[in-house]
């Protein structure tokens, strides 16, 4: 009996999910009508959230939003207001939770009030101000990540408050803090970039501060739904040139009073994204009823911006002095990003309303240049096709009303894990104290203590790690952000041409150390790591290494299924990846290069053909093109790897792994 014991106890060392064979599991499942029921809905639940989008895993750089100092009282009303610059009619507003990776679960919703009231008024002192949220009367439960999105009756009004009127306990005393307040009329953000008050902040920029909570930077990033875009959005000409202007001009077919711009960034999961792939630094907008521009209706111009990787991942909201009436949208980047010699810019939408319309939709793009290359990045018509570079755009009501419903569907799946598991968990007692009696009840209760200390200590790791990738990403990231801007400036501005090609040798080096450091902070993340993000992670490092070549990437099948990967597995066949690349960037001399990617079943392959110069692989040192480390970690993954090159025949890569290998 005891030997049945320790079978049922080893059984239960793992989670009772969809395919926990465990003995108490499939008693469960045959006599619990409940269980049944749960495992049931929560396929269906996992059907419905593959098919939303997602929020943004992580706040951009050392940005959380706005804080109040500490406060004393709890209940005495704090308040933080937006005015819109006109009157307009409000009908829905939402509040941004603040996440704080490093804080664990104590960071989503950071510092949410408990209670609050939202008012609309024309008056600045919002004398007769018209109440349209009010939750004073009863504590909020926390809403985590997800925003607290609510639809109002139209009310006009130029004044919107946000007040605290019970803060959040923090220390010795109180604090109320929050992302972002996004203020709607119909599709228009009224809200973003207007002026803002407060009756108390913490001035700590750039990570808190009253301008954070309307810059248009959140967990919300772009809104869009799952359909797969058929693009990467408009890359331009690669120059070695940062201060070369280039431009985009938006023919809107007729003339329009446009009420807001939006200009989306290239979709990254790098928050530090440099280089011919970035927002530019400093850019401008223009309206004009002529095509050259000789008459400018109006203007908005960005200073130099020294934050790499800015907006990341977050739509770029322009209302300055609109609304304004014009033909044709200008975009000019006046100074960009530079990697390795290489600098340009990357959009993938441009979008124009008017009267919350999208006039700029599908209407024709020129530009100043385009990418050589990979025709998914060059054209400027994907720059009006209602895609970003993943997935197809849709107007923010119907994407927040998505991003709700996700949320909904996570709290009932989270329940449903719950009870499934605790039926799970009284079925395997009840097996054991019928079969052993008092004694082993005894024991399994200490072993039930000892598997709550590893869950414990499992847990302490993994949060460990994340403070590690977040000390990575935003102290050592940003240091090396201000090391290239430095340098960049040295090499400029230098008084010799010994002294600017040292600092050119120092930016070059700052570079490539922060790129190494993003797939560090990439690789020790936790998180749902997958099949698709080391794909996508993958074609984002072919375009930033071989950006300059002309190159041709494929994935089959490409409705892969997806699946899970071990912190192992994904270090591997990516670090594999990137040494096959950096090969041909600097040995192959190579002008094209055709890289595949292939998932068959449980096997993964890349392979990666070149027309360069060639070897001989018989007279040459293994170590001297990393293929020795190609073929230890082939030897890991259980697979293999072939080379393939002879002198002025170029080279070809071909490695293959096991994705059910047991790494070690």
């Amino acid at each position: 009996m005891f030997i049945l014991f320790i079978f049922l106890y080893e059984q239960e060392l793992y989670a009772a999910d969809e395919n926990d064979h465990s003995i108490a599991a499939r008693v469960a499942r045959v006599f619990s009508s409940e269980m049944q029921q749960a495992e049931a809905r929560l396929k269906v639940i996992e059907r419905e959230l593959d098919g939303l989008p997602k929020l943004l895993r992580k706040p951009f750089s050392s940005r959380y939003g706005f804080r109040s100092n500490i406060l004393i009282d709890q209940n005495n009303p704090e308040w933080v207001q937006i005015d819109l610059g006109k009157s307009w009619s409000v009908d829905r507003i939402v509040a941004v939770p603040v996440h704080i990776p490093d804080l664990g679960e104590e960071g989503d919703g950071y510092g949410f009030p408990l209670r609050f009231k939202i008012e609309i008024s024309d008056d600045e002192n919002m004398e007769g101000a018209v109440t349209v949220v009010d939750r004073t009367s009863e504590d909020v439960v926390n809403p985590g990540r997800f925003p607290m999105t609510y639809k109002v009756k139209p009310t006009q009004g130029r004044y919107i408050r946000f007040t605290s009127t019970k803060h959040s306990p923090f220390k010795d005393g109180f604090i109320w803090a929050m992302e972002e307040l996004l203020v709607f009329s119909g599709n228009i953000t009224m809200s973003v970039g207007r002026h803002v008050t407060a009756s108390s902040t913490l001035g700590l920029f750039p990570n808190w501060g009253e301008r954070r909570i309307n810059d248009g930077m959140s967990a919300l990033g772009l809104p869009v739904n799952r359909q797969k875009s058929p693009n990467s959005g408009y890359q331009s000409a690669v120059t070695k040139d940062f201060t070369e202007e280039k431009w985009l001009v938006v023919d809107l077919g007729k003339d329009y009073l446009i009420d807001e711009i939006r200009l989306l960034p290239l979709e990254s999961d790098d928050f530090q994204t440099m280089g011919f792939q970035s927002f530019p630094r400093q850019w401008k907008v223009e309206l004009a009823n002529d095509p050259e521009f000789n008459e400018v209706t109006w203007r908005h111009k960005r200073g130099i911006s020294n934050v790499v990787g800015f907006p990341g991942g977050c739509a770029m909201i322009v209302s300055y002095k609109l609304p304004s009436r014009g033909r044709y949208l200008r975009f000019t980047a006046q100074q960009l990003w530079s990697s390795d010699d290489k600098a340009g810019f990357s959009l993938t939408e441009i979008q124009a309303y008017s009267e919350g319309e999208n006039v700029a939709l599908r209407k024709s793009v020129r530009a100043k240049s385009t990418a050589e290359g990979s025709s998914d990045v060059s054209s400027p018509e994907f720059l009006t096709d209602g895609f970003s570079g993943k997935y197809r755009l849709v107007e923010y009501p119907e994407y927040l009303d998505l991003i709700g419903l996700r949320g909904e569907l996570l709290k009932e799946q989270a329940s449903l894990f719950g009870l499934r598991d605790d039926k799970v968990r009284v079925t395997g007692l009840l097996l054991v104290y019928g079969g052993s009696g008092l004694g082993l009840l005894g024991i399994l209760s200490w072993s039930w203590l000892m598997l709550k200390r590893r869950t414990m200590r499992n847990k302490a790791v993994a949060q460990l790690r994340d403070q590690i990738a977040r000390d990575l990403h935003d102290d050592i990231g940003s240091n090396l952000g201000g090391i290239v801007l430095l340098s960049q400036m040295g090499s400029l501005k230098g008084e010799d041409a010994q002294s600017r090609e040292d600092f050119k040798a120092i930016k070059d080096s700052a570079e490539e150390t922060a790129k190494s450091m993003q797939d560090i902070v990439w690789l020790i993340e936790r998180g749902n790591t997958n099949l698709q993000d080391l794909v996508t992670r993958m074609r984002q490092s072919t375009e930033i290494i071989l950006g300059d070549k002309l190159v041709s990437l494929t994935v089959e099948p490409a409705n892969f299924r997806d699946r899970e990967l071990s912190l192992l597995a994904r270090r591997h066949l990516y670090l594999a990846f990137k040494e096959a690349l950096n090969n041909v960037r600097r040995h192959a001399e190579a002008t094209a290069v055709e890289v595949s990617i292939t998932i068959d079943g449980r096997d993964f392959s890349f392979e990666i053909r070149d027309n360069g110069k060639g070897f001989d692989p018989q007279g040459l040192s293994a170590s001297g093109h990393g293929l020795a480390n190609l073929q230890r970690r082939a030897d890991r993954l259980a697979g293999s790897c072939l080379l393939e090159s002879s002198p002025g025949h170029g080279t070809r890569v071909f490695f293959k792994a096991s994705l059910n290998a047991k790494l070690t």
